[in-house]
């Protein structure tokens, strides 16, 4: 009964979507529905379709046992693309994608860190990417509410990644239990459609019992519609059992025995019909899961190897399995589901524990043993607490901390005793979220095997539980209790970073941090404590090149770096370190510190760690002056997480990119294009949370507002980021919002409001002692201050020699120059009007060239104009794409490094052909020299 019936609306839309995928635009199809409604049969189809289209083709079944495997579903479409080949063909397949794969799952295996799911998943989508680059790609999984959780989030990492990708992907699954979650997530995906096939309808249901060549009677039809409610599968299931029984269809009689029968009662009379060992093996074969190797199954139900083909035969016969690929498959979910109910809970766990120790014998996987340990009896292996624990290691780097923490509670259960097992179960309950019970184990485990990292990780979970106060005093009086060394530097870095996210506990944490400021950062611990101490210390503004050293000794020349891997905390750390440094105008070891983390990152890397390492190389090109690679770096970003989960650190990343976006459009004198930059991240975050690069937004903002000529908002918005800043106890001069305060002050008349903020600017720029902000202070002073205008601006000028930042520069030449001809000093005002406009290119900023142009041409000059054709033509992110394609890197390359598709490459490349008037990439490196 495999006939596709009243399914013409469904297999239209499938068709539409592997249309539009083989035309390069991306298409998800969740097909959702009951067991047995005709999923399955809708995926064959969408099989046979996409076959007949020329697609290449992976498919996967989710299975209930497999559910508890890392990356199982994943694995699946993999080793059945390449098991049915051996030798040099089966070479060939493993050194390319489905290779890359496996090993990308291999890889991720040996580290828990949870940046590394993030990794892996970017990973396989350059794989699903590859596999599509020379025909389009059918993805298919069936069952997917019994996929592994690893698997179903590198299914909603590619959906929404999918759309420039001649990928359809087409999952089929029950409807899920919850309104959240990956498969939720996976319907709410962009271009995703969702297919809800409805009951049959009885005339479908006679046309499909007619295939079998009688025709139904209506009674009996309308009988078994009322008993499988429109269902395809059970309707099947009752028309074989009339058939086994010798009912005839045609018999309107018939009819009445179809209320007796019942979906569990036909399979019970299926299996009653079978030889014992049949019947065995249809319950190994249902607790070993999908696909199993029939000799497995076979030695699991303890047949004679001689006795397996009959068995096999028999189940084949009765429409019970099929094989498939050498190996067992039910013919249908509910199938199995009944063998299983059948089975009985003792005789389940009995079979766990045989497959258990078989495949603990012959070296499977531990994941793949633990799944079954997890509902075996106790002791059923000696090693039983050893094998799920290393299971949990795996489920962990795949994500899937649940089923970690799950199998861990059996581990300590097989092994109380252990205080390091305990330890494990104890942070792998952290990453659930239960941290109370994290709490209870971690400090257990701590009793019994004294260590700082549990105590600090206890603490943690104390934090969630009772609140950081409660944890500040649970570190302390551990550290108390603790002689010097021994783990006690470890416990006052953690100490340190519970207080950082104190209001109330800045000064405290500043004189704790205060006591390490000679560590040298020769461990983690040390770099953590110093990687603070340098956030604390450009918040609270103390000398800057103290600042400078204790960002350096932090950073350990990439050592910080490394010890990130794994963290997005600590990611953020190491970026608030070298912000730190680029605020004090530690530039060139700032620029060796992002060199070395971008090629790390470019090499493994996932989006997120691109875009942190982007945004701390705009901040340093925005120091240096670089107006178009600031553009590049933060548009970078921006498109690196496009497609991100919007947590925390991912909202944070976009605000610092808008923010230098904003920056970079105003230089440009694109104020309309500035406004769109904000105005985009407000409408994507609405309920954007409150933190540094948020809040920071309210400058850009009120510099917005100037350039319309709107001082009153641009004077609320200043003094709203005052407010924010002042109640989070910091004022650093490298966030100006007195800048454009003063600004606006003046142009409402209120010039001493302007004077009292652009003097405080000073007072805090000379406390710091950065060149950049003493003289970019010094030239917001000279603006409120028109007696000493001009002899403010000189010193400006002086001090900014001594800086990194030409933009700021610039500024300060070109203001000092229209001060110079306002008070007549014409000769004067024309060399560093002149030298602005010079430095004003340099570093791409219209808008300050233009108005010194203006400012010399009001003195009778004729500066150069600037004339923008050829490659000045192209956008910094064109640019960037344009070199490396002039390089020779093909497309594919180019997209990696820039952790972007390669169709955006491919646009990019199409946009620089049309400006630069060629043809192709062979004439760029000539156009571009």
């Amino acid at each position: 009964m495999s006939a596709t019936l009243e399914r013409d609306g469904e297999l239209t839309r499938i068709a539409r979507a592997l249309d539009a995928a083989a035309a390069g635009e991306g298409r998800v199809v969740v097909v959702e529905g009951r067991a047995g409604i005709g999923k399955t049969r809708l995926v064959e189809a969408t099989r046979e379709l996409a076959k007949a289209r020329g697609f290449g083709r992976l498919q996967a079944v989710g299975d209930a046992l497999e559910s508890a495997m890392a990356w199982g579903v994943v694995r699946q479409m993999v080793e059945r693309s390449v098991s049915r080949y051996r030798g040099e063909v089966r070479a060939a397949i493993l050194a390319g994608p489905s290779g890359d794969a496996l090993r990308a799952l291999d890889t991720a295996a040996a580290d828990p860190g949870e940046a590394e799911l993030a990794r892996t998943l970017h990973s396989l989508w350059w794989v699903a990417v590859d596999l599509s680059s020379t025909r389009p790609l059918l993805i298919t999984v069936d069952d997917a509410h019994w996929a592994d959780l690893s698997s179903l989030h590198f299914l909603v990492y590619l959906s929404r990644r999918i759309a420039d990708l001649p990928i359809a992907l087409v999952v089929a699954t029950r409807p899920p239990a919850a309104n959240t979650g990956p498969l939720a997530q996976l319907s709410d995906a962009r271009r995703a459609e969702r297919l809800l096939p409805r009951p049959l309808s009885p005339a479908a249901l006679a046309d499909l019992i007619s295939n079998r060549g009688v025709r139904p009677a209506d009674r009996v039809v309308g009988a078994l519609h009322e008993a499988s409610a429109g269902n395809p599968f059970l309707a099947g299931v009752l028309v074989d059992e009339l058939d086994a029984l010798g009912l005839p269809l045609d018999a309107p009689p018939t009819a009445d025995r179809v209320a007796g029968l019942g979906p569990t009662t036909v399979f019970r009379a299926v299996l009653g019909r079978l030889p014992e060992g049949a019947v065995r093996l249809a319950g190994a074969a249902a607790v070993l899961g999908v696909g199993s190797d029939p000799w497995q199954v076979g030695a699991v139900a303890g047949l004679d190897p001689s006795a397996l083909p009959a068995a096999v035969d028999s189940l084949v016969g009765a429409n019970v399995l099929h094989s498939e690929d050498d190996h067992l498959v039910f013919v249908h979910p509910v199938v199995r589901e009944a063998v299983l109910a059948d089975l009985g809970p003792v005789a389940r766990s009995a079979l766990h524990a045989k497959a258990a120790t078989h495949l603990w014998s012959v070296k499977a996987p531990a994941d793949r043993v633990a799944a079954h340990l997890a509902h075996a009896p106790k002791g059923t292996l000696a090693d039983a607490a050893e094998v799920l624990r290393q299971a949990a290691v795996v489920l962990l780097a795949a994500g899937d901390a649940e089923t970690a923490a799950a199998h861990l509670a059996r581990a300590v259960d097989e092994a109380p005793d252990d205080a390091g097992l305990r330890a494990e179960f104890g942070r792998a309950l952290l990453r659930t979220g239960d941290a109370a019970e994290a709490q209870r184990q971690l400090r257990a485990a701590a009793t019994g095997l004294p260590n700082a990292e549990l105590v600090a990780a206890a603490a943690s979970a104390t934090a969630v539980v009772d609140g950081p106060e409660a944890a500040i005093a649970e570190l302390s009086r551990a550290i108390r209790a603790l002689p010097s060394g021994d783990g006690r530097l470890h416990l006052e870095a953690r100490l340190a970073v519970t207080r950082s996210f104190l209001r109330d506990q800045r000064h405290v944490a500043s004189d704790h941090l205060g006591r390490y400021a000679s560590l040298r950062g020769n461990t983690p611990d040390e770099r953590t404590l110093l990687g603070l101490l340098a956030q604390m210390g450009r918040y609270e503004v103390w000398p800057a090149r103290q600042v400078a050293d204790t960002a350096l000794r932090a950073l350990s020349n990439g050592a910080y770096f490394d010890d990130a891997t794994g963290s997005t905390d600590a990611m953020v750390a190491w970026v608030v370190a070298l912000l730190a440094l680029v605020s004090a105008d530690g530039v060139d070891e700032a620029r060796k510190e992002v060199d070395r983390a971008r090629l790390r990152v470019r090499q493994h890397g996932s989006p997120v760690e691109f875009a942190m390492v982007a945004n701390a190389a705009l901040f340093l090109n925005w120091r240096l002056g670089n107006v178009s690679l600031v553009e590049a770096e933060s548009e970078g970003a921006l498109e690196a997480v496009r497609d991100e989960e919007p947590v925390q650190h991912v909202v944070a990343l976009r605000a610092t990119a808008t923010h230098f976006t904003t920056y970079a459009a105003l230089e440009r004198n694109d104020i309309a294009g500035a406004a769109r930059a904000l105005a985009r991240f407000d409408a994507e975050h609405p309920d954007a949370p409150r933190m540094m690069p948020t809040l920071w937004l309210h400058e850009p903002r009120a510099l917005i507002a100037l350039a319309n000529g709107k001082p009153l908002q641009a004077k609320a918005e200043a003094f709203e980021q005052r407010d924010e800043m002042l109640a989070a106890g910091v004022d650093p001069p490298t966030v100006p919002w007195r800048d454009p305060a003063v600004r606006a002050a003046m142009l409402l008349g209120d010039e001493a409001e302007a004077l009292v903020l652009a003097e405080e600017q000073l007072v805090i720029a000379q406390k710091w002692g950065a060149a950049t902000e003493v003289g970019a202070a010094l030239r917001l002073l000279a603006h409120a201050d028109a007696t000493r205008r001009v002899e403010l601006l000189t010193e400006s000028v002086a001090v900014l020699e001594t800086s990194p930042a030409r933009l700021h520069l610039a500024r300060s030449l070109v203001d000092l120059g229209e001060a110079l001809r306002v008070a007549r000093r014409r000769t004067d005002a024309r060399a560093p009007l002149h030298r602005g406009i010079d430095l004003a290119a340099e570093c791409g900023s219209v808008a300050l060239r233009t108005r010194a142009v203006e400012a010399l041409e009001a003195l009778g000059d004729r500066p150069r104009r600037l004339t923008v054709a050829g490659a000045e033509a192209l956008t910094a992110s064109e640019r960037r794409v344009a070199d490396l394609a002039a390089l020779g890197r093909p497309n594919r390359e180019i997209a990696q490094e820039l952790f972007v598709t390669p169709k955006t490459v491919e646009n990019h490349l199409g946009r620089i052909y049309t400006k630069l008037g060629i043809s192709g990439r062979r004439e760029l490196a000539r156009v571009l020299a």
